[in-house]
């Protein structure tokens, strides 16, 4: 590819004017014509006769300020003529520029993407080569989707080293296999919160509020109770908080589990 030449941007004087003049000699005369009538106008008693002769008086005022605003317009246009044509050029220019500014910038995003796959995919065999280290068939027992749930946007920056990277990995396993140990020995129920959690101190209370519901229904029952009920599941904390929000403000009964 040739060198980019930059000489019209170099180039001095490349926009030049000249500043029209406007010459209207009768405008002091006209104005104190103006005055004299206005002042007549004000100033005037109202009768049938002058005010016969003072509406001609108007009418040939109007004439002349019609012909002379008509003058002013068609001045207007003639005076931006150019300048119409110069604002349409300038316009061209730019878009060709901010055209060509959106196409680097889409190839910047296309190289920069291509290069965070590239990285993913460099990241998944790194994941492949440690994981046979610790207890794989746990992990993804467990969490199907575990490098998924490890990998980060902040570990496909170019900027993020493989070194840190990979002291993440193991430091993300490690800690996922032993939350895994932990709720093990607690019951199946406490894994499959933490599925989809990946919190322990989460999974255990989704855990304890089910049980807590089960045991009060099962209460609820045998008082029998002749309200009606009904379960609704809402999934998503954020989607839970907004609905335990919406049935107190409207002083709903409920219960969570």
């Amino acid at each position: 590819m040739s060198e980019l030449n930059l000489d019209i941007i170099e180039k001095q004087n490349d926009v030049t004017y000249e500043v029209p003049q406007v010459n209207f000699p009768a405008y002091e005369e006209y104005k104190e014509k103006a005055y004299a009538v206005a002042e007549y106008i004000y100033n005037m008693e109202a009768t049938e006769e002058n005010i016969k002769e003072t509406k001609k008086t108007l009418a040939k005022a109007r004439k002349l300020t019609d012909r002379l605003n008509q003058a002013r317009v068609n001045m207007k246009k003639e005076i931006l003529k150019n300048y119409t044509v110069f604002e349409g050029q300038v316009k061209e220019i730019i878009g060709i520029i901010d055209d060509a500014d959106k196409e680097i910038r889409a190839k910047v995003k296309d190289m920069e993407e291509a290069e965070r796959e590239k990285k993913k995919q460099a990241l998944f065999d790194l994941w492949l080569k440690r994981v046979p280290s610790y207890d794989y068939d746990m992990l993804v027992t467990v969490l199907p989707d575990a490098f998924n749930r490890w990998l980060s946007p902040k570990h496909l920056n170019k900027g993020t080293s493989m070194k840190s990277i990979e002291a993440d990995m193991t430091a993300w396993i490690q800690k996922t296999l032993s939350d895994i140990y932990t709720l093990k020995d607690m019951g199946d129920d406490y894994l499959e919160a933490y599925s989809y959690t990946g919190d322990v101190a989460t999974a255990i209370k989704q855990v304890r509020q089910r049980e807590d519901f089960l045991d009060t229904m099962h209460g609820l029952k045998d008082e029998d109770v002749e309200e009606p009920s009904q379960t609704f599941i809402v999934y998503g904390w954020d989607n839970i908080s907004k609905a335990e929000d919406l049935l107190r403000r409207n002083e709903i009964k409920f219960i969570t589990y």
